[in-house]
C-alpha cells in the first residue's frame, strides 16, 4: 500500500495549477511537461509519469517527468505490449497493482520489476470518446495507486485532454485557413487569366474558361498553372496574389488609475 497520506490540499494546488495551464499556455509540448511533474507532485509518493501520444499511427512519450521515466515509458514499444497500448487500445484504464502477480504482456513485467517498478496505472487521454495518448503513472511502491490517487489522476486527464483538444482544434483551424487561403490565391490566378483571355479573344467569361480548360486537360496540367503560364506570358512577371489583412488583436482594456 501506499506509504505517503494523501493531502487533499496537495491535490487542490495540483489542480489549480492544471487549471491554469490549460487556460492559459500557448505552449502544448512545454504543458504536457509541466502536467507530469504537477501529477507526481500532488500523488502520495511521487510516481514517474509520463505522457503518451499517438502521432502518425506511432505512439510517442512527449513528455515525463524525467529520463528514468521516458525509458519506462518506452520499455513495452518493443514488444507492441503493455498497460499504456492497452489503455490506448480499448480507451479504458489499466492498473497493475502489483506487477510482480501480473501475467499479462509477455516479458513486461518482468522488465518492469528490473527497473524497480512494482504498480502502473495507465489513463487514457479522450477527446471526443477517442484516446488520442495516455497519462502513465509508474512507482516502486506496491499498490501505490488508491481511491483518492484514481480520482485525482482522472481529473488530471480530463484537464490534459481539454488542452490536446484545444490544441488540435488550432491546428485544424490553421490548416483550414491555409486550405482557404490557397483556394483563394488559385482563384484570384484564374480570375486575372480569364480576364486576359476574354480580352484577346473578345469572348465571355464561360468561353474563356472553356479555352483554359483545354489547355490544362491537352497538356496534362492544373488549371492555376496554365493561368499562371498566362499572365507570365502578357504582363512578364508572376501573378500578383491578393492581400489577406489579418485581424489586429484586441489590446486589453485600459484601466483608470
Amino acid at each position: 500500500m501506499a506509504t505517503d497520506p494523501y493531502h487533499l490540499d496537495e491535490f487542490a494546488t495540483g489542480l489549480a495549477e492544471l487549471t491554469t495551464l490549460v487556460l492559459s499556455t500557448p505552449d502544448v509540448e512545454a504543458s504536457l511537461r509541466d502536467i507530469a511533474d504537477i501529477t507526481s507532485r500532488m500523488l502520495p509518493n511521487h510516481p514517474m509519469v509520463a505522457i503518451t501520444l499517438r502521432r502518425n499511427g506511432d505512439e510517442v512519450t512527449v513528455a515525463s517527468t524525467g529520463p528514468h521515466a521516458t525509458l519506462i515509458d518506452e520499455l513495452q514499444r518493443s514488444q507492441s505490449l503493455g498497460p499504456c497500448l492497452e489503455a490506448l487500445r480499448t480507451a479504458t484504464p489499466v492498473e497493475v497493482p502489483d506487477m510482480a502477480a501480473e501475467s499479462r504482456w509477455g516479458a513486461y513485467p518482468a522488465r518492469m520489476l528490473e527497473h524497480g517498478i512494482r504498480s502502473v496505472h495507465s489513463h487514457p487521454l479522450l477527446i471526443d470518446d477517442t484516446a488520442v495518448g495516455t497519462l502513465n503513472l509508474y512507482s516502486t511502491q506496491l499498490e501505490a495507486f488508491d481511491s483518492a490517487a484514481l480520482q485525482a489522476i482522472s481529473l488530471t486527464t480530463q484537464h490534459t485532454a481539454v488542452l490536446l483538444g484545444t490544441a488540435i482544434s488550432s491546428a485544424r483551424q490553421t490548416e483550414l485557413t491555409a486550405q482557404l487561403r490557397a483556394a483563394l490565391a488559385s482563384r484570384s490566378i484564374i480570375d486575372q487569366a480569364l480576364g486576359i483571355t476574354m480580352a484577346q479573344r473578345h469572348c465571355d467569361r464561360d468561353a474563356a474558361f472553356e479555352v483554359l480548360r483545354d489547355t490544362s486537360q491537352r497538356n496534362n496540367v492544373k488549371l492555376v498553372s496554365v493561368a499562371a503560364d498566362l499572365i507570365r506570358a502578357v504582363t512578364g512577371g508572376d501573378p500578383v496574389p491578393p492581400h489577406f489583412n489579418l485581424p489586429a488583436r484586441r489590446r486589453p482594456a485600459r484601466r483608470d488609475s
